[in-house]
């Protein structure tokens, strides 16, 4: 990776630059955007499969503030493309290997820590991150965070039953009750959920909606895009990581991890039905950590990272309070 010092950006301060870092002995993709290499570093954990380095333009208005650590994980996007499937997916390597990302980051930079930005299955990696590396991490910001899965999801299964059951969605009701409470073991009963939960809310759907056009004016030679690498099935792998992973999400618990010494700020869509907010809400009441937010999106859900400019809005307040 050539030095984000240089500034790629035109101006003599900016950060525009992507290429394959060493990460504890494997090349895995990394891009780093930013208008200031002054700004504090921001690094992205998205859920299991997910890459966005791909949608790095998407994110353009927090460059102003952050310099964004685009991060393709182990079984993502242009790492996988690259290196295929890891035979040792596990929350404690991806753990490992975001630490090392992080230093690798600070490395490029004047910071000695930065801010990690967790969402779903990347809000657990983060979390634990903040726990064991307070060294690396100036604060936490989790959302669509899981804090105690089996809890979270004997919620999200009423809470979508419910809404299923009002909106006289026949087949969903049938589905559901033949599937019955979690927890699943057959991944279908996970992706009906997924598809119900994640319904998105006027708000998501604008903004996904704007996500196409935004990609599609941005420039195609840009340093962010892993250029060249082997088409695959996005969805696909993004399954397979989720149900490699799976288990160990499952018995995840936030309490047992113990105090932190990192701030933790929490921004939930006030809406998500697929990590339901309220136990997460009971754990910033209870985790001891030099300062705790809780802070709900109102109008978000699960997709809360596609909303950008209200996330935005909050994270700066919350950061600054």
């Amino acid at each position: 990776m050539a030095d984000p010092r240089s500034g790629a950006r035109g101006a003599a301060r900016g950060v525009d630059d992507g290429a394959f870092v060493e990460v504890r002995g494997e090349p895995q993709w990394l891009a780093l955007r930013g208008d200031d290499r002054r700004n504090p570093p921001l690094l992205i954990l998205p859920g299991p499969g997910v890459a966005l380095s791909g949608l790095a333009p998407w994110f353009a208005p927090w460059e102003a503030h952050f310099t964004l650590a685009h991060w393709d994980a182990p079984f993502a996007g242009a790492t996988y493309g690259r290196n295929g499937p890891p035979a040792d997916y596990g929350l404690d390597r991806l753990m490992l290997d975001a630490a090392a990302v992080a230093q690798t980051v600070l490395a490029r930079g004047s910071h000695r820590r930065l801010i990690v930005l967790g969402s779903s299955g990347g809000s657990v990696i983060g979390l634990r991150l903040a726990r064991q590396r307070p060294d690396l991490v100036s604060a936490f910001v989790g959302t669509g965070q899981i804090v105690h899965w089996a809890r979270q999801e004997a919620q999200s299964y009423r809470l979508i039953l419910d809404r299923a059951r009002a909106a006289g969605d026949v087949g969903s009701v049938a589905a559901l009750e033949r599937f019955g409470p979690p927890p699943w073991v057959d991944l279908e009963a996970d992706v009906l959920k997924g598809q119900l939960a994640n319904a998105p809310t006027p708000l998501e759907a604008a903004a996904l909606a704007a996500l196409g056009p935004t990609l599609a004016a941005a420039p195609p030679g840009g340093a962010w895009r892993a250029h060249g690498q082997p088409a695959h099935d996005v969805r696909a792998v993004a399954t397979a990581a989720y149900a490699r992973l799976k288990p160990e999400l499952a018995a995840f618990d936030a309490w047992a991890l113990g105090d932190f010494a990192t701030p933790l700020i929490f921004l939930p869509g006030a809406e998500d039905l697929h990590t339901p907010p309220g136990e997460t809400e009971a754990f910033a009441r209870q985790a001891r950590a030099p300062r705790v937010v809780f802070d709900p999106l109102p109008g978000v859900g699960h997709a809360s990272l596609f909303v950008r400019d209200l996330l935005l809005h909050h994270l700066l307040a919350a950061l600054a309070g």
